[in-house]
């Protein structure tokens, strides 16, 4: 691993909230409410409006999602790099998984032969 990729895990991992939002973005865009809604379900915690808003403003900031407009509504939804984030944050939980996994012994049982 390149100290590069530690600063992007860093990057990626910073803001809790921001990885919940593009996780739930990941599923379709949304309203305001409804992405607060979704983190409040995805974390187990009410998001507060204050938290909420610097998320989004997190999100739009740094280029992972954008607003849009339709029916007189604001929605929010990924960008192709917001995407690029999903996928990568997806293939750090599956790591972090499979590690977890393999400290638990879920790996395939000793039979004695050897390869």
């Amino acid at each position: 691993m390149e100290f590069g990729d530690l600063l992007e895990i860093r990057d990626i991992l910073q803001y809790q909230h921001v990885i919940g939002a593009v996780a739930c973005l990941g599923e379709r865009p949304m309203r305001y409410g409804e992405l607060g809604s979704a983190l409040a379900e995805w974390t187990g915690n009410r998001i507060g409006d204050g938290e909420l808003t610097r998320t989004v403003r997190r999100l739009v900031d740094s280029g992972l999602a954008r607003e849009t407009f339709a029916d007189g509504h604001r929605l929010l939804c990924l960008t192709r790099m917001g995407r690029d984030r999903l996928t990568t944050i997806r293939a750090l939980g599956r790591a972090l998984h499979r590690d977890h996994s393999d400290e638990q012994g879920d790996e395939a049982p000793d039979d004695g032969t050897t390869s």
